[in-house]
């Protein structure tokens, strides 16, 4: 019995190998991603102490929220009020040199 093999019989061969050998690649990342990332399992769930104290801070946060959004509303007025700055003269600015290089390079 004689077996004879050419060189498309040896390439087909390699590509299978290939093909299967990345199936097999990304299995096993795809496994040792998910060992990494899982939960431990003697590691029980963090139990919460108790909702009371939380729902006290939420009530902490807003009433800061709320003391806070009184001192915007104040610092920006009413939407008709005019800002305070004051009116600027063209006198308030020196012109520049003449010839003055402005540091603007091509």
């Amino acid at each position: 019995m004689t077996i004879s093999l050419n060189g498309n019989d040896i390439m087909e061969a390699i590509e299978i190998a290939s093909i299967v050998g990345s199936v097999v690649a990304a299995v096993l990342v795809g496994l040792v991603i998910y060992l990494m990332v899982r939960p431990k399992r003697d590691r029980a769930a963090p139990v919460r102490p108790d909702d009371a104290i939380d729902a006290e801070e939420v009530i902490a946060l807003i009433e800061r929220m709320e003391s806070r959004l009184a001192v915007l509303e104040r610092a920006i007025g009413h939407e008709g009020a005019q800002p305070r700055l004051a009116a600027r003269d063209e006198e308030d600015f020196e012109a520049a040199e003449p010839g003055r290089d402005l540091g603007r390079t091509k």
